[in-house]
């Protein structure tokens, strides 16, 4: 089987994560195995298909989404249950890369559901026993997922920071803040040696770029867009002024890719294709 066709899949489990948030299992056989940061087209028969990042996956093909409920499709998709199929068509996309310099200092930064396609490096990460530090935000303590699964890792090699809006759980504040609060003090010598990764709502993500610009950080960001396709046939996920496709070119972006897109933080397009500002 080619990475773009379509493989059915039973549903294996169902993991409720919070209110409208689920993580949906299945197994995938004679499929390469993912790698951090990518995503599949998940198609559900006679609704839809959509773009899911991966949010787990191991050796023996079994891979996972984590799925918020807001649209016609996630409905669906949210009142599937054991042993339902579904359509799955990747991996897609490019992927996290770990930094060859075990000594850097990676944070994590994922804003609501953005958190999901960073877990899969998370585990990567521990496993290779890299130096890490998540930082995962939501609007209110309901909101978090990932929670107990975050506090199993190795807290020689790993730190967790929650941080909700309202200050119900965790610091208070946004994940910007939270990042930047921890970082202002060191010197450019600690900063030169910090690479960040992050995926969330894009407004997050383009402060998040601008303060890892204002301290010279190297930043690598998943994007989301709309995608019709998953292989840059339709065009509708393209970024100007390039035209860079996230379904092909991404979903994984560098700071050098983030600061020649003039879209990035401010304009995506419709199902039409027209570009409208971003929410």
């Amino acid at each position: 089987m080619t990475e773009n066709t379509i493989k059915t899949v039973k549903i294996q489990k169902i993991i409720s994560e919070c209110d409208g948030v689920k993580t949906i299992i299945f197994k995938v056989s004679n499929v390469e195995t993912p790698k951090p940061g990518q995503f599949v087209m998940i198609w559900v028969p006679g609704v839809d298909e959509v773009p899911m990042s991966i949010s787990g996956y191991d050796e023996n093909g079994n891979w996972s989404i984590t799925v918020k409920n807001i649209g016609e499709c996630t409905d669906a998709i949210h009142n599937l249950a054991i042993g339902d199929y579904i359509g799955v068509r990747g991996p897609l996309g490019n992927f996290f890369t770990l930094p060859e310099d075990k000594s850097k200092k990676i944070f994590l930064i994922g804003g609501g559901i953005g958190i999901a396609p960073l877990k899969p490096f998370v585990s990567h990460l521990s496993m290779m026993k890299f130096r890490f530090y998540i930082i995962e935000g939501a609007k209110i303590e309901s909101d978090l997922i990932f929670i107990d699964e975050f506090q199993t890792y190795d807290k020689k090699y790993s730190e967790i920071f929650f941080c909700t809006d309202d200050g119900s759980y965790g610091l208070e504040g946004l994940t910007t803040e939270t990042f930047e609060n921890m970082i202002k003090d060191y010197s450019q010598e600690h900063l030169s040696n910090i690479i960040a990764y992050a995926c969330g709502p894009e407004k997050m993500l383009y402060n998040l770029f601008l303060i890892c610009e204002k301290y010279k950080i190297e930043l690598f960001v998943s994007l989301e867009r709309v995608m019709r396709c998953g292989c840059g046939l339709f065009g509708l996920c393209a970024i100007d002024p390039l035209g860079l496709l996230v379904c092909k070119d991404g979903p994984v972006f560098s700071s050098e890719n983030l600061r020649i897109m003039d879209d990035f933080g401010k304009n995506k397009r419709d199902f039409t294709g027209k570009k409208i500002p971003l929410e």
